[in-house]
């Protein structure tokens, strides 16, 4: 991995938390990767499956309730035009979308687009997004990231991309974790999100508000926001995931139903809200 900072160009970053790099100048926190990610073999059909997630298509029901309150406040600020989901997944959001958006997804997990496009019938393509035409995605009118963008190797060229296709004016919705936060802080090393390679980089507000004004974004608004999980869920990343004790977990989950769950506002994940300039 580059050693110069992606938001603010600064060089010489140093050590922090064991594994990952800070930048001593403007305080965006990195990944410590000495090889490029393979990001199409990483984010395949076992990321969904097993290796981060469950089963993320049999948790449709919770993303869509993150997505109904993400899209209402949307649809407050914008009544319509052109949408543009990078990191689109199973589709779950932009199908709740498309009767008021004219909408559009890339998301890089083969498995997973082609469960949009077959089984929801919605545009999502596992192609390169910053090597696609412009012609074939925009201009757009909102442009949403949904706990993705800590994912990508190269952030900033996503977001000037966006830029780039987005018109005067334009939305743009990114969901992060918050490594300002204060359980971010506390929890030092063992915080949650703190788990590369598929956690590539560490926002917090100021830094994440910086990338975005680099490309002509301003930013409307911030704040933190809760996740609805289903119980399994919780469980699973906890005692499989986290301690490997999968006899556990399995005896637990033949007593918990599937459609136990709950929100919580832990207060480490951000949204913010900007404005093409």
């Amino acid at each position: 991995m580059s050693s110069a900072c992606l938001v603010c160009g600064g060089g010489d970053l140093i050590a922090h938390l064991e594994i990952l790099l800070r930048c001593p100048t403007c305080g965006f926190v990195t990944a410590d990767v000495d090889q490029p990610v393979d990001a199409a073999q990483l984010y395949g059909e076992g990321y969904f499956r097993g290796e981060e997630y469950l089963d993320y298509e049999h948790e449709e029901a919770f993303f869509k309730r993150n997505f109904r309150k993400r899209l209402d406040d949307l649809r407050r600020r914008r009544s319509g035009g052109r949408l543009l989901e990078i990191g689109a997944a199973y589709g779950f959001f932009l199908d709740l979308a498309r009767p008021h958006f004219d909408v559009i997804g890339y998301e890089i997990g083969a498995a997973a687009a082609r469960h949009a496009r077959e089984v929801l019938g919605i545009d999502v393509r596992s192609e390169d997004f910053l090597a696609a035409p412009a012609a074939e995605i925009g201009p757009v009118d909102v442009t949403v990231m949904w706990d993705v963008i800590e994912h990508l190797q190269h952030p900033d060229r996503f977001v000037a991309r966006v830029s780039e296709l987005s018109r005067p004016g334009a939305l743009l919705y990114v969901t992060t974790g918050d490594i300002g936060s204060a359980l971010a802080r506390w929890r030092g090393r063992q915080w949650r999100m703190i788990h590369p390679p598929t956690h590539l980089h560490y926002f917090s507000r100021d830094t994440l508000t910086r990338l975005l004004a680099a490309h002509g974004f301003r930013v409307l608004e911030t704040r933190h926001v809760g996740v609805a999980r289903s119980l399994r869920q919780v469980l699973y990343s906890v005692l499989v995931l986290r301690l490997g004790r999968e006899r556990a977990y399995r005896a637990l989950a033949r007593v918990v139903p599937p459609t136990w769950g709950f929100t919580v506002n832990t207060f480490d994940i951000m949204l913010m809200i900007a404005e093409k300039a």
